[in-house]
């Protein structure tokens, strides 16, 4: 159903723009730009082009220097290009800024993000969510614009006049939306909190699978459950946590699939998705998946990304299971590379190869998975 609601969106044209703070960086910005047009594709968009701008700091006004932005208008303007899509997070006054000038629609990968969940949600908690990011976001730009339109060059509010008013009634408004979204927010979060109580008194373990966005997560969850829950090639396709209880001959286990993550995440993003990352934090065991199968350098930072979320969390080591998955696309050499590539990483865990796909070596980690059950029972 995602896939088939993402194909149906029609393309539009969009520019991607970095600003570099660091000018020795010669890999991993690549590697970020590459990412966010595979998120920008996702969402819809056909990527035109490509302006990058290496300076220490951003510009107050307009992220990059004068001379960059009008550069960027002048891209704009000659490729009919319809949204401008930055890779650096924005204020409100340099969104503002930009739109103005640039006169298209200017977003960040915050906003981008965003897209691409609400084209995922299927259920009311994900959505009352992204709701309550996308309003959160907008508060600064919309009481920036509001100023601006009743506040410079009109008088105080009086009869017949259109001053401060208006632009307080549009804050109150934009502020009482809000505060209903977080209500509903609040009465799902009892209704989850209630739920993993009644979960836990079952005693069954918790595992939660997580990792990386499209490193194999639900695949991981099919394989181990014996389900066919829909696998997409295309970032965050699961947003709602699902729970499945597996009998077992040595012991039953609830095995959660939720949200992926993404690099450089914005922590407004991680508070938005609180209750889902919930069931992360409640889990008695992570099996936090890699694709072994990424270029090196991607590979290294996505699980360093994956293990900063988890340190966020309050996810303790000794609580993680490192997979790393679809080993079947690899050289047995390529493997040992990458292996070789990430032992500072994974030295910390117990670890395992595995392919959920093609069902490689998944007895290695349900035995890894009992066996740390038992020491965490035992101790």
């Amino acid at each position: 159903m995602f896939l088939c609601g993402l194909w149906a969106i029609s393309m539009k044209s969009a520019v991607l723009c970095m600003l570099k703070r660091n000018p020795h960086d010669h890999v991993l910005y690549r590697m970020r730009l590459g990412e966010l047009e595979s998120l920008a594709e996702t969402a819809g968009y056909t990527v035109l082009e490509r302006v990058i701008q290496v300076r220490r700091k951003e510009a107050v006004d307009y992220v990059f220097g004068k001379g960059k932005v009008d550069e960027l208008k002048e891209l704009v303007d000659a490729k009919g290009v319809e949204t401008t899509i930055f890779y650096n997070i924005l204020s409100s006054k340099q969104q503002y800024n930009l739109e103005k000038y640039l006169r298209v629609r200017v977003i960040d990968r915050y906003d981008l993000t965003l897209e691409i969940f609400d084209l995922a949600s299927v259920d009311e908690l994900s959505k009352l969510q992204i709701l309550w990011a996308r309003l959160v976001k907008a508060f600064p730009y919309r009481r920036l614009g509001a100023s601006i339109k009743y506040k410079i060059g009109r008088e105080h509010p009086s009869f017949m006049s259109l001053g401060e008013y208006p632009y307080h009634s549009s804050l109150k408004a934009l502020t009482g939306e809000i505060k209903k979204v977080e209500e509903r927010i609040e009465k799902q979060r009892v209704l989850r909190m209630e739920q993993l109580e009644n979960r836990k008194r079952l005693g069954v373990p918790i595992i939660c699978i997580t990792g990386y966005y499209s490193a194999g997560k639900t695949s991981l969850f099919n394989a181990l459950t014996g389900l066919n829950k829909p696998i997409g090639s295309k970032p965050f396709t699961t947003l709602s946590s699902k729970y499945h209880l597996s009998s077992h001959s040595r012991q039953d286990i609830f095995y959660v699939d939720t949200i992926g993550f993404v690099n450089d995440l914005d922590p407004r993003l991680i508070q938005a998705f609180q209750l889902t990352l919930n069931d992360v934090t409640a889990s008695d065991l992570v099996l936090l998946v890699l694709d072994i199968s990424d270029p090196t350098p991607i590979m290294k930072l996505r699980l360093e990304t994956c293990q900063e979320i988890l340190e966020f969390l309050g996810i303790r080591i000794d609580r993680v299971i490192l997979v790393l998955n679809k080993v079947d696309r690899l050289l047995e050499s390529d493997v040992v590379e990458r292996f070789h590539a990430l032992e500072d990483n994974v030295r910390v865990y117990p670890w395992v190869l595995i392919s959920a796909r093609e069902r490689i070596k998944l007895e290695d980690l349900t035995n890894m998975i009992y066996e740390k059950l038992r020491l965490t029972c035992t101790s």
